[in-house]
């Protein structure tokens, strides 16, 4: 059994165990990358959504301000040619956000992210069960398998992530470390009575 205080290395794993502990780290692996490339994908969305809003008002607004000054100077009628092809290319940006809908999209990426992070804990989970002899490899395997076909189901309506999205995941895991805590920053987030030092 696993005792606090003391590093896993020292625990004996089977050759069989070994072997499970090797898939399902690679499997977490991949399954933390791809979480934060939905987190990516959500932002990316997100700053679209922002974009097109400001776009939608500022054609609103422009071509508010043509139809007036069409009233205005009456006798100029290049001033309302300007406002009806303004208007109209407000009308298709507006069937254009419509029919792409950022906000569904952000939503479906936003919705992956969080069953990722739930899948991505018990991963965790497991490989500390497996590394400190707390769990049968029956037991083992089954959960592995659990965690896989929960995945394939998860995968099969994951709406697709952008290169962009790539990029900016494998900077934040590698140059960032967005899925990293030192000891230190982990005792910041618990009581004293819990805390670990290096």
């Amino acid at each position: 059994m696993c005792c606090d205080g003391q590093n896993f290395s020292t625990y004996t794993i089977n050759n069989m165990d070994k072997i499970n502990l090797q898939v399902i780290r690679e499997s977490f692996g991949r399954v933390a990358w791809t979480h934060k490339t939905h987190e990516k994908s959500v932002e990316i969305e997100e700053k679209k959504i922002c974009r097109n809003k400001w776009i939608n008002i500022a054609l609103t607004g422009i071509t508010f301000l043509s139809f007036g000054a069409s009233l205005i100077f009456s006798d100029k009628d290049w001033i309302l040619y300007i406002g009806a092809t303004l208007s109209a290319f407000s009308l298709c940006f507006t069937v254009y956000l419509l029919s792409f809908n950022p906000e569904k999209v952000a939503e479906n990426h936003r919705y992956v992210a969080k069953e990722l992070w739930y899948i991505r804990e018990k991963y965790v989970n497991l490989i500390a069960d497996i590394m400190g002899n707390r769990i049968s490899q029956e037991e083992t395997e089954k959960q592995r398998d659990q965690l896989v076909k929960h995945l394939a189901i998860l995968y099969k309506f994951a709406p697709q992530t952008s290169e962009d999205a790539y990029k900016q995941a494998s900077n934040g895991l590698k140059k960032n470390e967005e899925l990293t805590f030192s000891n230190e920053e982990i005792n910041n987030f618990l009581p004293n009575s819990l805390h670990l030092n290096d």
